[in-house]
């Protein structure tokens, strides 16, 4: 395809990946949208459709303004419904101008997803007795070396991030694709069963607002406490000069995330090229 959409939809309060959803793509004109392509969301929130340009280009428009209309389940599995309502558009953020290649993080309320919200995991309860060996087996295939240490407080964890992308992404050209990793230590009291790894592009300076950049991938993972982990990451150059930002954070347990970005802040590692 000429041009290509790519994107996830994740729950905005959990940070959960959404499934199952209908995602259309329209180039805004003064009168009548264009439906550039529709894609169903996999299961980890992940899209991807491509057009052409003859799907939206007229006399005097050589790039299209794209937005996007989320439609849930029961849409995505009868396309052809009539009266189906949007759960989520981003009409009101057009990306004018859009290039070949564009990506969008969607986080959309639980409120909003309704009966398409992820489910909340339901984890039984073992049998009497049980609980002492499902602990031992647990303990055998996840050594920690760990003591408890009142100064970092309560049993929560404490991510911090570090990286050494300079050598991986130093003789990429624009539009090259590369694998990044980023070590992610628990320096907390707890475990951490979904700390969230990502990879941002962005502008070159400091304190930027994240809607400057773009998320280009993500983990999610466990991490016991003293634990490091080092987790790989998709990226594609896409700036001639730059920023590449990497973030860790727990939503639940060490919310932090990155909302802006700073040059000196333990959850977030990056290099300038």
């Amino acid at each position: 395809m000429e041009f290509t959409i790519t994107g996830i939809v994740r729950e905005k309060e959990s940070k959960r990946p959404v499934p199952g959803l209908l995602v259309r793509a329209f180039d805004k004109d003064m009168f009548v949208s264009d439906l550039l392509g529709d894609a169903i969301t996999a299961s980890n929130g992940t899209f991807a459709l491509g057009y052409e340009g003859k799907d939206f280009q007229e006399l005097f428009e050589k790039r299209p303004d794209i937005y996007l209309d989320i439609f849930g389940n029961a849409t995505a599995k009868d396309p052809g419904r009539v009266g189906d309502k949007t759960i989520y558009t981003t009409k009101r953020h057009i990306r004018f101008n859009a290039g070949r290649r564009e990506f969008f993080l969607i986080e959309i309320p639980h409120d909003e997803l309704g009966e398409d919200a992820p489910g909340t995991v339901i984890v039984p309860t073992p049998e009497p007795g049980k609980w002492k060996e499902f602990i031992h087996d647990y303990i055998k295939t996840h050594p920690v070396d760990f003591h408890y240490n009142c100064d970092k407080g309560f049993i929560s964890p404490r991510l911090e991030c570090t990286s050494n992308f300079g050598p991986e992404i130093r003789d990429l050209n624009i539009g090259d694709s590369a694998t990044v990793t980023v070590r992610v230590t628990n320096k907390g009291n707890g475990i951490s069963f979904a700390s969230y790894v990502e990879i941002y592009e962005g502008p070159g300076g400091y304190t930027h607002p994240r809607k400057e950049y773009k998320l280009c991938d993500y983990r999610i993972i466990t991490i016991n406490p003293g634990q490091t982990v080092g987790v790989k990451l998709n990226w594609n150059r896409l700036l001639a000069h730059g920023r590449i930002v990497g973030v860790c954070f727990d939503p639940f347990l060490d919310p932090r995330g990155f909302h802006l970005f700073e040059q000196y802040n333990d959850h977030i590692t990056s290099v300038h090229y």
